[in-house]
């Protein structure tokens, strides 16, 4: 299953298209929840440490990111991070810079 990967960061242990920005990955899984394909992307992060979900949490943090797949918050989805992702879908994934001083 190739999902492609959109983000305001780089994603660690993602490889690049070589002629644009984009990122994706490939997995051996006929199927794959958005929770599933977090929890994959931490792994492939390291030794760098990025958690992008915490384990048995039901949403993620709303300041540490934003993730929407295909253009819709992963919120909006049946199943919230248990939400199916199918072949080709894209997955962003933002990181909230907040300003202050």
């Amino acid at each position: 299953m190739n999902i492609f990967i959109e983000s305001n960061v780089f994603i660690p242990g993602v490889e690049r298209q070589a002629a644009s920005n984009a990122q994706s990955i490939h997995l051996d899984r006929p199927t794959l929840t958005l929770r599933e394909f977090l929890e994959e992307l931490t792994e492939r992060a390291k030794p760098t440490h990025v958690e992008y979900v915490r384990p048995g949490a039901q949403m993620l943090d709303p300041y540490d990111w934003e993730v929407e797949i295909n253009g819709v918050p992963y919120q909006d989805f049946t199943g919230g991070l248990d939400a199916p992702l199918k072949e080709g879908d894209t997955v962003n994934i933002r990181v909230l810079v907040l300003g202050g001083g």
